[in-house]
């Protein structure tokens, strides 16, 4: 295997990783006994919601829901990135690029497993594009 696939499997790992630990922890989570601050904070999410597009949903739902497909998420886009079979500058960069951004959400919003994997990641997605180009 060349030394920039390694380097960008690394780095679809990490994302992997991450879609995985947040799917687990959103199980771990809803499968705690609520606390009485907990029960009312959600029982106020449950109250309040949106309408868009003819449906109604409440801050929980939409709370939940968004955690859910953004685990999926993460798993298909590194699972995606370990079946690319020649790796590219240009898809190693747009790979760098996206984790940065999610390094910088995660900072800004998240809990340190998210902020330390996407680090992880563009460290080996950077790395992916400092290794030269394979002899053909």
């Amino acid at each position: 295997m060349y030394e920039r696939t390694k380097w960008f499997r690394v780095g679809a790992w990490a994302w992997i990783a991450t879609g995985a630990g947040h799917l687990a922890t959103a199980a771990l989570v809803a499968s705690r006994p609520e606390t009485p601050e907990s029960s009312r904070a959600m029982a106020a999410m449950r109250e309040h919601g949106i309408e868009l597009l003819g449906l109604k949903r409440s801050l929980a739902d939409l709370d939940l829901g968004m955690s859910l497909v953004m685990g999926v998420a993460l798993l298909f886009a590194g699972a995606l990135c370990l079946l690319v079979p020649e790796v590219t500058r240009k898809l190693a960069g747009l790979a760098l690029v996206a984790s940065l951004v999610a390094l910088g959400l995660s900072a800004w919003l998240l809990p340190v497993p998210p902020i330390v994997l996407f680090a992880a990641a563009c460290l080996a997605f950077g790395w992916t594009l400092v290794k030269p180009e394979p002899r053909r």
